[in-house]
């Protein structure tokens, strides 16, 4: 998979943390990098960033994963696998319409 989505949304994940934090220690004093973790991880408040941390994971482990390697030996095998695996991975590097540049 092209790393332009995944390095745009590690940067997107970045930011947000970012300004959770500033915003967070404004309000609670400053927090260590572990202690800020355990608040991402389980205040509610910030439940909201959990789906995109799971889809870089989610990413991750399809383009790098057992997963990624099962697939190509299956596209070997099948001429359907074959053309929806090839159709999966160029969606995942087209580029996004209306996305700033």
């Amino acid at each position: 998979m092209d790393n332009s989505l995944r390095s745009a949304l590690l940067a997107l994940h970045r930011s947000l943390i970012d300004h959770e934090r500033r915003a967070y220690e404004k309000a609670h004093g400053r927090t260590s990098n572990a202690e800020f973790l355990q608040v991402v991880a389980g205040d509610p408040a910030l439940a909201w960033l959990a789906p995109l941390t799971a889809l870089i994971a989610r990413l991750d482990e399809v383009d790098d994963g057992e997963f990624a390697g099962k697939c190509a030996e299956r596209a070997q095998l099948s001429p359907d696998v074959a053309f929806a695996y090839a159709a999966a991975r160029r969606a995942l590097r087209a580029p996004r319409s209306g996305a700033a540049n």
